[in-house]
């Protein structure tokens, strides 16, 4: 028996789809569909029962130890599949609704420099993704352009003109700049304070 990446409580739909996929290979996919006495497979009770054996040691063998500990009490492999699928499906959607919270609910600082905070945006993006919620350059393009801070908005205003031809590389590089020429400024504004301060002393 080929022993998968064991299952510890994360990710539950992706792996899913490889036990499913290696029940198929293995031709035990139906054990975990239905009881014998409501199959529709043509098969015998002994290849039944021989068969939920293998499904059932081959579903453990998938698991973490400590899960191992908790769904080994199960009697049949029909019972740990459908187990599983009703704890951790549910996690899977409130894990998803987490994420996509967390999305709609940034903001950017204004006291700190937007390119990295991008990329924390863009983080919580990829994450969306591997969890099949798609989140396409467009939609993440105008996301950062809403979510920019007010002070600025003459900035906003102008990425908001050119969205529709520009890429998510394009607006970074301007975001880029933009945050060189802030740093820059407020290297000067301070430089004069200092000039101001040392003129009156």
């Amino acid at each position: 028996m080929v022993k998968l990446q064991s299952f510890g409580g994360s990710e539950y739909n992706a792996c899913r789809r490889k036990i499913q996929f290696g029940l198929k290979s293995n031709m035990i996919f139906y054990i975990v569909l239905s009881t014998f006495s409501d199959t529709t497979e043509d098969v015998y009770e002994s290849q039944w029962l021989s068969d939920e054996d293998y499904c059932r040691d081959y579903l453990l063998n998938c698991l973490s130890d400590h899960l191992v500990e908790t769904y080994s009490r199960f009697k049949t492999a029909k019972e740990i599949w459908d187990n599983l699928d009703a704890q951790f499906q549910k996690e899977e959607e409130l894990s998803k609704s987490h994420i996509v919270d967390k999305f709609l609910d940034f903001k950017f600082h204004e006291d700190m420099e937007i390119t990295p905070q991008v990329t924390d945006l863009e983080n919580m993006r990829y994450k969306m993704n591997n969890k099949n919620i798609g989140v396409t350059d467009i939609f993440l393009v105008g996301a950062i352009i809403y979510k920019l801070p007010a002070a600025w908005h003459s900035f906003q205003t102008e990425m908001y003109r050119k969205k529709e031809q520009m890429g998510l590389d394009e607006l970074k590089r301007y975001i880029r700049i933009e945050d060189e020429n802030l740093a820059m400024n407020n290297l000067e504004l301070v430089k004069q304070q200092q000039s101001t301060t040392n003129v009156v002393t």
